[in-house]
């Protein structure tokens, strides 16, 4: 680690897929010490995100002709993306806390795992079991109407673009961080591995007010979520102050994220200084 951070100042410069209304602060410091020399400079080129996904998957269609039958900003869409595992344990409880949340869901259910929050990830949760088998007795009659159970995937992008959609729960990778945003959708951050707080403590500060994050890493020295505090995150995310709050937020970012993508913006600026960049090397490298 200590080498490769030294190779970065070797670097010409640093892409980042990310945007100033996300992480001003962040990229003020970045230009500070670029422009001391002590870093090479940060070109913020986000929000780039996966736009579509083929129109031939069963599940997508699913998936949209539930939705279409919801009532605008009434869905809590559910999710630890294609890596977040949790406990048996943890999935039933999180299970009763939707139930009793009272609260519509599309949750996208992955199979549990005692030792790996990350084992979906890395493949050491492969089996041939049907992940809703691990629910609880019942669940999934009693949600028949009022939760969606979809087995470990559905198309994000289009879900989380969705009218029906009004908040997001997720392990709060980047990737997902900037889909929600793209969509302007408020979210419940609950970090499993790898970078998931960090990015859970920005979206949920002041001065971004995306996320609802009352809790440490699910998994983390024990952690564990009971479905009392599950139904009341969602019931806030869903129909309280903190959750207008967040979708407030959210639209504005959203906003952000379509004037730095548009033509001529900050994203188009930034990768046409790259792609200056590019251009000289490959010049200086023709004989």
């Amino acid at each position: 680690m200590i080498d490769l951070g030294r190779n970065y100042l070797l670097a010409e410069g640093f892409i980042i897929n990310t945007m100033d209304a996300l992480e001003h602060e962040t990229l003020v410091a970045f230009k500070e010490i670029s422009d001391k020399g002590v870093y090479p400079p940060a070109y913020a080129v986000g929000p780039f995100t996966r736009r579509r996904c083929p129109d031939s998957d069963e599940v997508k269609h699913s998936c949209l002709r539930w939705l279409d039958n919801q009532p605008g900003g009434s869905v809590l869409y559910v999710s630890f993306g294609s890596g977040g595992t949790l406990s048996t344990a943890q999935t039933a409880e999180l299970a009763a806390g939707l139930e009793a949340s009272g609260q519509r869901f599309l949750w996208v259910v992955h199979h549990p795992n005692e030792k790996d929050s990350s084992a979906a990830y890395l493949g050491t949760a492969a089996t041939d079991a049907d992940p809703l088998s691990y629910l609880p007795d019942g669940f999934v009659e009693r949600m028949n109407g009022t939760g969606l159970l979809v087995p470990l995937w559905a198309p994000q992008v289009e879900i989380l673009n969705h009218v029906a959609v009004g908040g997001f729960m997720s392990h709060g990778r980047w990737n997902s961080t900037l889909e929600t945003v793209a969509a302007g959708v408020p979210m419940v951050a609950w970090p499993l591995y790898a970078e998931q707080r960090m990015n859970a403590v920005m979206l949920s500060s002041d001065q971004v007010g995306l996320a609802l994050w009352e809790r440490p890493p699910l998994g983390k020295d024990g952690a564990f979520v009971p479905q009392e505090e599950v139904a009341a995150l969602v019931r806030e995310l869903m129909e309280g102050e903190k959750g207008a709050a967040a979708r407030k937020k959210a639209g504005h970012l959203r906003d952000e994220a379509e004037i730095a993508s548009a033509p001529g913006g900050p994203q188009d600026r930034a990768l046409t200084v790259v792609a200056g960049i590019v251009s000289l090397h490959r010049k200086s490298h023709v004989v």
